[in-house]
């Protein structure tokens, strides 16, 4: 016997009672079967209703072939009270019912077909097939909203084979027979089996928050009801946080931010300066030799190189420039203007637990022998 679906009948029921007629083990949770029952099992994209029977919490509610199946960790028998998590449902009504609003208006400017809708407990994505423009999605948006405010009906139906024929609607899926239509009356008719609102009044406020490009159309995630509240009180306290960190007004936020990136820049800039001046007067006051040259420095990451390098005119031999400790270790750049180093290098990575290796003449690496052993293989 095929379950009856009471969310079919009215979307708004919270609570009712029902019959158990099987409840079965079905791995490490029992199967509940009821003679009817509010609880929207998983589907067209929309996850399971939550809530308790006969207070016990329903994990996890499927259909198949028409029977619907409650999964819960407990076994019950006889008559049981459902209760629905109606936040956690009603949430789900505005975020589907605003994403047929948002798919139906597009369709209508462009006739894409919506490839693709997903509803979690935090985002509500859906995907189209062509390309859409910022200005239509502003467009798009400002529409919704309006149907919003117009709080126009929303009526879901099993309309008859026949007439199923003569109707234009969107579906994802070729369906002919026992199809729901929901319908959103002068934006839209859809094929769907979940729970929607009333009236789109209920639905609230719809944000298109994100878009991108995807598979050669448009994914778009959006917010509506509760959530898009929810996610503008975040936004905006964040906003609040910004402002009073940079001592800006409210409005003011975005050019403020803008100064100070042109601050950091500069900088950065000076900075970089500063920092060759420095390589530079440290390279002017080392001695001109033939030999060798080991020296353990300061300088740190990209900082090195660039003063290894600029020994090359005044290092006949080789150049060892190190930066560290001995219980950290040592990074190291080894260079040399004419001496092929690579092999010298594979050499004191083995001798001196070392790793590394480069091109052009230059290695960088790290070793992880004292400093005294260091000078000792090198022999400087």
């Amino acid at each position: 016997m095929k379950t009856i679906r009471l969310f079919d009948e009215d979307a708004f029921i919270k609570e009712f009672e029902a019959q158990v007629l099987s409840c079965e083990m079905q791995g490490k949770r029992f199967a509940v079967v009821l003679d009817q029952t509010a609880f929207f099992p998983e589907g067209g994209g929309q996850p399971a209703d939550c809530g308790t029977l006969g207070g016990v919490p329903v994990l996890d509610v499927q259909e198949k072939e028409g029977v619907i199946f409650h999964f819960l960790k407990s076994a019950l028998a006889g008559t049981v009270q459902g209760v629905l998590d109606w936040e956690k449902r009603f949430s789900r009504m505005q975020n589907h019912s605003g994403e047929h609003l948002v798919s139906g208006i597009i369709h209508r400017h462009t006739g894409a077909d919506n490839i693709s809708f997903s509803l979690s407990d935090t985002e509500t994505t859906l995907a189209f097939n062509v390309p859409l423009s910022a200005e239509l999605l502003a467009q798009v948006e400002r529409e919704a909203n309006a149907a919003v405010f117009e709080d126009v009906p929303i009526a879901a139906r099993y309309p008859s084979a026949q007439e199923l024929e003569s109707l234009t609607y969107r579906s994802k899926l070729e369906l002919t027979e026992h199809v729901r239509i929901v319908s959103i009356e002068g934006y839209d008719v859809c094929a769907c089996c979940a729970p929607h609102c009333a009236r789109t009044g209920q639905i609230g406020l719809i944000k298109i928050v994100q878009s991108e490009s995807y598979k050669g159309g448009t994914k778009l995630w959006i917010q509506c009801g509760f959530r898009a509240l929810e996610q503008y009180d975040m936004l905006l306290q964040q906003a609040k946080d910004i402002s009073h960190l940079l001592c800006a007004k409210l409005e003011r936020i975005a050019p403020a931010v803008e100064k100070l990136k042109g601050a950091k820049e500069q900088a950065e800039y000076d900075l970089v300066g500063l920092r060759r001046k420095r390589i530079a007067e440290a390279v002017a006051a080392v001695e001109p030799t033939a030999g060798n040259y080991l020296a353990l420095c300061a300088f740190t990451g990209d900082e090195l190189r660039l003063f290894a390098q600029g020994l090359k005119e005044k290092v006949g031999g080789i150049i060892v420039v190190l930066e560290g400790d001995d219980s950290s270790g040592y990074r190291y750049v080894i260079s040399a203007k004419e001496t092929e180093i690579m092999p010298l290098v594979k050499e004191a990575n083995a001798a001196l637990g070392g790793k590394g290796g480069g091109r052009d003449n230059m290695a960088r690496g790290s070793f992880c022998a004292p400093l005294e052993q260091i000078k000792a293989f090198f022999a400087m």
